[in-house]
């Protein structure tokens, strides 16, 4: 290994180790320059490995003329385009059946193997690192199907979703199941160094685009046997296995040290966090908020332990620990006095009804004692009055002019109010003024899942024509109390803890919580100067929060960035080096245009049943795949107006109708707007299939993660959550690191005019759940580009 890689090696170690995925990404550059010759030096007096192959060849020739063994199948010559970067001088380029024997052993009857052989199944041996994590006995399992036999010094290769890398050289004689190969090493070749050239990441990648196969996917005899391979004098093979050997060990070392360094952060901010919330007095606050001020650089590199902050300030919030007493402050009971008796003026002028009587807190409800000043009272008491909405059958479609919508329960389920989750209330259906939605309104969801149930918001600015559904429902509350603060404590761990213990419903993932239960929730309550002193202290340190994560994504982004960047440029070689790219490129295995079918129809049979699924969206789910998954789609996206779109999709529809994959559908929505939809047919399945066979496991498990998380949202909200990560994604292409500012700007300003119809608080939530949903972009191209046609 030259003195220049030996230096930007040790410049990967420090920066993979700073980088999330940095070590992975190091294992993976180790072995390309091995297999490139960079990681150690040659010997110009060694025997090369061409003069190693001819004689493989030679004395394959006179066994066959001894007649000891069958005539072989000849090997094709190996093509130009094949050899896929300059070989240093005494390497060869060969295929893997020229130097070795492709499943070389024969195989045995059940009734032949002794009890005590050693029986290898692939659940053997991990994924990835290949270590051997079970040995068991022929006698130990009950399988009676053949095997096939191998000595030690063979090198044992999982063919069956070879994407798991599964790889290993026996110590010893057994028997395997069929889903691993036995190859035996000639000469040329020792076994250790065929173990690492399996693994290397350019065959891998070759065999991803080569598996056949939907549900258990392997590669076939022919492929493997033709996959050409670069071949070391066996000297120098020797090296590179200890080279190789003692970096990988480094980076063991290195990911234990990472993982415990994580590991420490995490441990020792819950315990700050811990002493926190059980501080009894105030000296004991302010060492705790020493602590972490002196360690802050410390803790806070890590998402995680910012998510934990959030938690507990907004616990100490409620506590009363997050800002002092003021004894000045009117106290708490005198609030309960004031609301109470502005509740009886409205039952005595017959505006609101006699509300139901609420027992007082008990001692054994009461997590935590109070400050002075504060009251533990029910959710009730701080109300004037409660009601819940309507349901009628609604048509879905987007409320738009004087007609009305329906809210759904996801209006009032992410933290902040959003009017545009509604379903259009029918022509025939008259409208329920009382359930009208109304700025001030306190609103809870009755019904969603465990995590998502008893959710609240409080409504700020309420559009017109908008009405509550029987799934939500209103605390109408008084103005001796701020929204805000009773917003937060419904949210807190405490107010979880209680709704899950009082929900009902049978299903695992499906609760409700009734009126009465909501009613009936314990508030720790302060002065009303003190609640909105607590709001205002609250919107402070959860900015810093936002601070905190933007820092660790900009500096997480640096650092793959910087690694990626370093990686690229050491593994690619020379001109060559780059049709290796090319060669490698899933979408050049076969045409173009066959491939983004394959990949179309893949994400249409996944989408076929998603409630909005229709062209807007499939578009969408075609950009991610590209921008987010790394598909290499070759799509050229424009600034559209329902967001990034490459004109491809129409051509797809088009194929899509003429082989049957689908049907195309345009349906008139209840607000008059048209919808393009999608209805799949049976022939779709075959390409979809093929699609899976196109995509490493990483690109198929990312683009289902994807898939699922975009399945239940509507067309404007994917139109949303695709724009923002265009938007974000082509400052990265630019060198920027955005703030949430930047790139709500951009899209609204340097889009399309239509983008302006959302308000900044209406897209902040969703980037939010794209870091929550970890689709953060890494800066793939291609960058968007404007429309022609909008003269821009």
């Amino acid at each position: 290994m030259n003195k220049h890689t030996t230096e930007l090696l040790e410049q990967h170690f420090d920066t993979a180790f700073a980088e999330p995925d940095g070590i992975r990404k190091l294992r993976k550059l180790i072995l390309t320059l091995a297999m490139q010759g960079k990681l150690v030096q040659q010997d110009p007096s060694e025997k090369p490995a061409s003069e190693l192959l001819k004689e493989i060849e030679a004395e394959k020739q006179r066994l066959v003329k001894d007649g000891k063994i069958k005539k072989p199948k000849s090997l094709p010559p190996i093509r130009e385009e094949e050899k896929l970067y300059s070989l240093p001088q005494g390497w060869e380029w060969a295929r893997l059946q020229s130097f070795s024997d492709y499943n070389g052993r024969p195989n045995i009857d059940p009734s032949e193997i002794a009890e005590d052989t050693w029986l290898l199944d692939l659940e053997d041996i991990e994924k990835e690192t290949s270590r051997l994590i079970g040995r068991a006995r022929y006698f130990q399992r009950e399988s009676k199907s053949t095997k096939s036999t191998f000595k030690e010094g063979d090198v044992l290769y999982g063919k069956l979703r070879p994407y798991l890398d599964k790889v290993l050289v026996a110590d010893s004689a057994g028997v395997c199941t069929t889903e691993i190969v036995p190859i035996v090493p000639s000469k040329a070749v020792i076994p250790e160094f065929l173990r690492w050239l399996l693994k290397r990441p350019g065959f891998l990648s070759h065999v991803n685009t080569l598996m056949y196969g939907v549900k258990m996917p392997r590669l076939g005899t022919e492929d493997a046997i033709h996959s050409v391979h670069p071949i070391p004098p066996v000297n120098e093979q020797y090296r590179i296995v200890a080279k190789i050997d003692e970096l990988m060990a480094r980076c063991d070392e290195l990911e234990k040290l990472h993982t415990a360094q994580q590991e420490q952060r995490l441990t020792v901010h819950a315990a700050a966090i811990k002493q926190l919330l059980n501080i009894a007095e105030p000296d004991q606050h302010q060492r705790a908020q020493a602590f972490l001020a002196e360690h802050f650089g410390e803790l806070y590199t890590v998402k995680e332990n910012v998510a934990e902050l959030r938690k507990a300030i907004l616990q100490l919030a409620v506590m009363g620990k997050l800002v002092p007493q003021k004894p000045n402050d009117q106290p708490a009971s005198e609030l309960l006095k004031e609301i109470e008796a502005e509740r009886q003026r409205l039952v005595k002028k017959g505006k609101i009804k006699i509300p139901k009587s609420l027992p007082p807190v008990t001692e054994e409800e009461k997590p935590y004692a109070l400050p002075q000043g504060w009251e533990w009272a029910r959710l009730g008491n701080l109300a004037l009055s409660s009601d819940s909405g309507w349901s009628p059958q609604c048509l879905p479609g987007m409320r738009k002019g004087q007609e009305w919508g329906v809210l759904k329960v996801s209006a009032v389920s992410w933290g902040k109010f959003n009017p545009d989750e509604n379903k259009a209330l029918p022509a025939s259906q008259n409208p329920r003024l009382d359930c009208e939605v109304k700025s001030g309104d306190f609103l809870i969801s009755r019904a969603n899942t465990d995590e998502l149930v008893a959710r609240s918001v409080v409504v700020n600015d309420a559009p017109p024509h908008l009405m509550m559904s029987d799934k939500i429902v209103r605390f109408t509350l008084s103005c001796s109390v701020d929204k805000v603060f009773v917003n937060i404590v419904n949210g807190v761990p405490y107010s979880r803890a209680y709704y899950m213990g009082n929900a009902s419903g049978t299903s695992s993932s499906m609760k409700n919580v009734s009126r009465e239960t909501m009613s009936l929730l314990p508030v720790s309550l302060p002065p009303l100067q003190e609640q909105r002193r607590i709001v205002a202290k609250i919107d402070e340190l959860m900015g810093l929060c936002n601070f905190l994560e933007q820092k660790i994504d900009a500096a997480t982004g640096k650092q793959a960035e910087l690694l990626n960047a370093l990686m690229l440029a050491q593994s690619q070689n020379n001109t060559t080096e780059k049709r290796r790219q090319a060669s490698l490129s899933t979408a050049q295995v076969i045409d173009l245009a066959t491939y983004r079918a394959n990949i179309g129809c893949y994400a249409f049979s996944k989408l076929a049943n998603a409630q909005y699924f229709g062209r807007t969206a499939a578009a969408k789910v075609m950009y991610l795949a590209q921008a987010y998954v790394g598909l290499e789609l070759d799509q050229k996206p424009e600034r559209e107006a329902a967001g990034p779109l490459d004109t491809w999709i129409y051509d797809f529809e088009r194929q899509g109708q003429g082989k049957r994959w689908f049907e195309v559908n345009e349906k008139t929505l209840a607000n008059g707007r048209k919808k393009t939809e999608y209805r799949c047919l049976s022939a779709l399945s075959e390409p979809a299939a093929r699609a899976e066979a196109l995509m490493s496991c990483e690109q198929k498990a990312e683009f289902d993660r994807l898939i699922y998380a975009l399945a239940d949202k509507t067309t404007e909200q994917v139109e949303i959550i695709a724009t923002l990560f265009a938007v974000w994604n082509d400052f990265l292409i630019d060198g920027i690191q955005p703030a949430d500012e930047q790139i709500i700007t951009d899209m609204r300003e340097h889009w399309h005019g239509r983008k302006a119809r959302f308000a900044p608080s209406d897209l902040k939530p969703w980037l939010v759940w794209l870091r929550k949903e970890n689709f953060v972009p890494r800066g793939l191209g291609p960058r968007t580009v404007q429309q022609q046609r909008l003269g821009v």
